[in-house]
């Protein structure tokens, strides 16, 4: 897993994991007691092309992450917290910043940025 976030956003962190069955990711520190299938944070799913973040996954590597962080203005993440996707010349996974708040991890095709905010985590616009 350290290596693959090496890779995939450059960045280092110091936090044990724990795969569920449905390839979930887990995160705790090594001070804690993990209880298995109930460990730690909810840190993100490993894709077959890559690891997609959850919006707390997302704000640990956000941090320290030297690549594959797109920051974007107040429009475009308002419409990412409705759950809406936006344009984005990206390909693969990439954390969304808005000013100093991550909000999530995408999937880019080249044109557009795929959204996963869950839908029971998604503000309305009205």
């Amino acid at each position: 897993m350290r290596k693959l976030l090496r890779e995939q956003f450059g960045a280092e962190v110091d936090l044990q994991f724990f795969t569920s069955g449905k390839g979930r990711i887990y995160v705790y520190r090594d001070s804690e007691c993990p209880i298995k299938g109930k460990a730690g944070i909810y840190f993100g799913k490993m894709e077959k092309d890559g690891l997609r973040l959850s919006i707390e996954g997302s704000f640990i590597v956000g941090r320290v992450a030297k690549k594959s962080v797109l920051e974007i203005d107040q429009e475009k993440a308002m419409r990412w917290l409705a759950g809406e996707d936006i344009e984005a010349n990206v390909e693969g996974f990439w954390i969304l910043k808005w000013g100093q708040y991550f909000l999530g991890c995408g999937k880019g095709d080249g044109r557009v940025l795929r959204n996963y905010v869950p839908k029971d985590r998604r503000i309305r616009l009205d």
